[in-house]
């Protein structure tokens, strides 16, 4: 392990201070090209537990102000961030972040887009409290229309989209509709609830389950249709 990734685990396990900064600066000066530099910033703050959050922010935001590149690793920065908020449960600036993230990607990269757009939307109803908008609808449509069948199947994005479902039909009036996409996150919601995925993933000795926020299961456990 060289000395720059033993300065990283130490900032993990420890935190950030002013001083770490000026010292990170001067390993990040061995390292080659301004990519990996933001790289190093971005790997790096990922890792910090939930309690150093704005301190991981400030570290992806070192990375971005001072090493000048291009689309790919400002994309990469500002969806970290969205990660990192987002884990606090900040969704007011997790969704801000996730929109600097598709700025940085312009109208070139489309599959990038549609990825985006699945946390676009699930911020979206969290600031809204799951209430529908147009931003919300748009995403949505993004996502489902271009993204493969085998992304959409894991038990995670099977309930987001299911509930960003009931939230857009009972907007339009499509009460039997939203029914059953509200069936449909209940029956996920469930301990012993088998993903599309379950057969494939069990040959790689792995098992998912659902990981949401708690906003999310109050929505869906509350709703009265």
């Amino acid at each position: 392990m060289g000395k720059i990734d033993e300065f990283e685990q130490n900032l993990i396990k420890q935190g950030m201070t002013d001083d770490d900064f000026i010292e990170y600066g001067k390993l990040l000066k061995r390292v080659r090209g301004n990519f990996l530099k933001r790289q190093h910033c971005y790997t790096t703050a990922i890792q910090f537990p939930r309690k150093y959050a704005e301190q991981a922010v400030k570290l992806i935001q070192y990375g971005l102000e001072n090493f000048e590149d291009d689309w790919f690793s400002t994309y990469t920065s500002y969806l970290y961030m969205g990660h990192i908020y987002e884990g606090i449960s900040n969704y007011q600036k997790a969704y801000a972040s996730y929109l600097l993230a598709k700025e940085a990607l312009g109208a070139e990269n489309p599959e990038y887009v549609a990825e985006l757009s699945k946390n676009l939307l699930w911020m979206k109803l969290h600031i809204d409290s799951f209430k529908y908008s147009v931003e919300l609808e748009e995403y949505l449509s993004c996502y489902e229309e271009e993204t493969d069948v085998f992304s959409k199947a894991f038990v995670n994005t099977e309930f987001m989209v299911a509930v960003a479902n009931i939230v857009i039909s009972v907007y339009h009036g499509n009460i039997t509709e939203a029914r059953q996409f509200h069936k449909k996150a209940k029956e996920i919601c469930k301990p012993n609830y088998l993903g599309k995925l379950y057969q494939i993933l069990l040959k790689h000795n792995y098992r998912e389950s659902l990981n949401t926020t708690p906003e999310a299961i109050a929505f869906v456990r509350q709703l009265k249709l």
